[in-house]
C-alpha cells in the first residue's frame, strides 16, 4: 500500500472519517490520519536495526585531515552507523573515546576511529595518503509525504503500519476506545512478531514492543 491507501485503510478499520482522495493539504480528521500514519512508519523504522535500512558505504581520506564531517562520509543525519563494521584496505578500524584520537598527531594508515556527538568521525593515525574506509550502517527513516510514497518493505507488512497507527490513535482518544486499543495492539504484534524473525537476523527472542 501507498501512503494514501495506508491513510484509506486507517480510515475503514477506525471510521474516523470517509476516505479521502489526497494526502496533501488536510485538515481536521484527514490531517491527524495523515499524520498517524507517518509517525507510525517512522517510528517501526526507528525501532530496530532492520534488514530493509542496512545498507554499505564508504569515503576516501584525505592526506592530514583527521575528522570527516557526515557529509564527507557520504551519510545523512538519522543514518545509524555500525561501529563495528568500518575497515581500511585490508584492515579494520577499531573504535576509542574520541578525546584518544584528538590529541593524536602521528600520520599514517589509520587503525583507530572514534565517533564524535556530531557524528563526524575522527581517524588515527592521521592519514598520510588517499585511502578508502569502508562502512555498514542503517539508513535513517524515510519520511512518507505523496500520495503514491511506499514503505520499503513487503506489501504482506504494511498493515502493521496501519495498527500501530490505530493503537497511538486510539490511546489519545481515552478509556473509551480500550476495546479498539487492545484489538489493535494483538494484531499489531502477531505481525511485529514476524517481522523480527524476518528483519532481524539472527533472530535474538525480542519481545514486540507494547502500544
Amino acid at each position: 500500500m501507498n501512503y494514501l491507501q495506508l491513510v484509506n485503510d486507517f480510515m475503514i478499520e477506525t471510521s474516523m472519517d470517509d476516505q479521502i482522495s489526497s494526502v496533501l493539504a488536510q485538515l481536521d480528521d484527514g490531517l491527524k490520519a495523515t499524520t498517524w500514519i507517518r509517525d507510525a512508519w517512522t517510528e517501526i523504522q526507528r525501532n530496530e536495526t532492520w534488514k530493509f535500512r542496512w545498507a554499505e558505504g564508504s569515503f576516501p581520506t584525505v592526506a592530514a585531515q583527521r575528522r570527516y564531517t557526515l557529509a564527507q562520509q557520504n551519510r545523512v543525519a538519522g543514518d545509524k552507523l555500525d561501529r563495528t563494521q568500518l575497515t581500511i584496505g585490508t584492515g579494520r578500524l577499531t573504535e576509542v573515546d574520541y578525546d584518544l584520537v584528538r590529541f593524536s598527531t602521528s600520520p599514517g594508515t589509520p587503525t583507530l576511529f572514534s565517533v564524535r556527538p556530531d557524528e563526524s568521525i575522527e581517524l588515527y593515525y592521521i592519514p598520510n595518503a588517499i585511502e578508502t574506509v569502508n562502512y555498514e550502517y542503517w539508513k535513517a527513516p524515510v519520511v512518507l509525504a505523496d500520495d503514491t510514497d511506499t514503505p520499503d518493505i513487503d506489501p504482506d507488512w504494511h498493515k502493521a503500519i496501519v495498527w500501530k497507527a490505530i493503537i497511538n490513535y486510539a490511546r489519545e482518544q481515552g478509556r473509551e476506545w480500550d476495546g479498539l486499543y487492545r484489538a489493535a495492539n494483538r494484531e499489531f504484534k502477531t505481525i511485529y512478531s514476524d517481522m523480527l524473525i524476518e528483519f532481524l537476523p539472527p533472530y535474538q527472542g525480542k519481545v514486540p514492543l507494547d502500544g
